[in-house]
């Protein structure tokens, strides 16, 4: 057996809100790839598909089951679009310093959180005004 060192590995790096914004990242991207995707080639379809397979993607689309995908699929997004604004921003050499590193970490889906709930609140409550 070889006596090389191990690669430091999870359990021995402290927890931080860097952490969790980078796995977000890649849950939401996947998320987006695999349920957006599906959902986009249903919705194309039943457009192609005439009015009966539109009025069926609509009225699932619209019951509480489909409004927790279409939730999930917006958070899935602004939480991806806010930590790649936050990744572009490293990219170019800012945001390094440890205090401002953190607080764009915590901020990113807080602020993804807030997008999605404001968006969700003008699609059901501004349709009336």
């Amino acid at each position: 057996m070889s006596q090389r060192p191990l690669s430091p590995h999870l359990q021995i790096w402290r927890w931080g809100p860097h952490m969790l914004v980078s796995i977000l990242h890649r849950v939401s991207g996947d998320g987006l790839a695999l349920v957006g995707l599906a959902v986009l080639v249903w919705w194309l379809g039943a457009l192609a598909s005439g009015p009966a397979a539109y009025e069926t993607f609509i009225s699932v689309a619209t019951s509480p089951i489909g409004y927790v995908f279409l939730v999930g699929l917006t958070w899935a997004f602004f939480t991806h679009m806010m930590s790649g604004l936050r990744h572009f921003v490293l990219d170019v050499g800012a945001g390094y310093e440890l205090d401002t590193n953190k607080f764009w970490s915590i901020a990113s889906p807080i602020i993804a959180i807030l997008l999605t709930a404001a968006l969700w609140a003008y699609i059901l409550l501004g349709k009336g005004a």
